[in-house]
């Protein structure tokens, strides 16, 4: 069978298409990850330095604007913990399209009305090819699908 082809339902792919999931698959999760770090440095990497995030509060332009209100929201926290699962990769010529969902939990024991608040989503990224080699994303648009808890746990 040729690269493309249906079979059993699933797409054969070719290695550089696999490889590309793999890392679409592993940028959206290390977001996750250097979000809950902290770890700005390693946040930026998985980003174009242009980026485009949608958010249900608005847009923001650039990496340097998405740091800062990531910053914003868990600085904060005691702790942060953001799930990332049901990744779906779809690898087109120039782009690569991840959904995934999301759930990110919230912890500030000083918060008035609890300590608790629960955000659960989608991220529907594209990662694109930079001049340098690298798959980042290139935008992303975050969807709310339910919350719960105090939303007084997230300072901005």
């Amino acid at each position: 069978m040729q690269a493309g082809t249906r079979c059993g339902g699933g797409l054969v792919t070719t290695h550089e298409e696999l490889a590309l999931r793999a890392v679409a698959h592993d940028t959206v999760v290390r977001t996750a990850h250097a979000q809950d770090a902290r770890d700005w440095a390693a946040y930026a990497q998985c980003f174009h330095t242009d980026v485009v995030y949608l958010h249900p509060g608005g847009r923001i332009d650039g990496i340097d604007t998405v740091i800062t209100r990531s910053e914003k929201a868990l600085g904060p926290l005691d702790s942060a913990q953001h799930l990332i699962g049901s990744v779906l990769v779809t690898v087109h010529a120039d782009r690569a399209e991840v959904v995934s969902y999301f759930r990110a939990q919230h912890v500030r024991a000083a918060a008035e009305g609890g300590p608790l608040y629960t955000i659960a989503g989608t991220y529907r990224d594209t990662l694109t090819e930079g001049a340098d080699g690298q798959w980042r994303i290139s935008q992303r648009v975050q969807e709310y699908s339910w919350r719960d808890g105090n939303p007084a746990v997230i300072i901005r």
